[in-house]
């Protein structure tokens, strides 16, 4: 299966069980925090769409705090439980999207 199928395939399987509960990579509460969103590592966050932007920039979601704030974000930027039932296949695709990302960055493909 291509790159491409494999994020519509997954984009897919995400959209049928959402919302999904996730949590925030340090970068991304950063950029809560400048949006004046004071959020921690532990905030729990509400996927509550997912869109394939292809290879460019990868899965994107849309989350969503309790008080209603809403952000776009990279699949890659999101925690997700290990009991959560997509788990492992969110988890494959986060690290083989960053280990592309580090060779697009590499041949200067950015």
């Amino acid at each position: 299966m291509d790159i491409s199928e494999q994020y519509k395939d997954l984009t897919t399987k995400i959209h049928e069980n959402l919302p999904l509960r996730a949590f925030p990579i340090r970068e991304l509460v950063q950029i809560f925090r400048k949006n004046e969103h004071p959020i921690t590592l532990k905030t729990e966050l509400s996927v509550t769409s997912v869109h394939n932007s292809g290879d460019v920039s990868g899965i994107l979601c849309t989350v969503e705090l309790v008080d209603g704030y809403k952000m776009a974000c990279a699949l890659t930027h999101l925690i997700f439980s290990k009991t959560d039932k997509l788990y492992s296949e969110i988890a494959d695709y986060q690290k083989k999207r960053e280990k592309r990302i580090k060779q697009l960055k590499l041949t200067g493909r950015n």
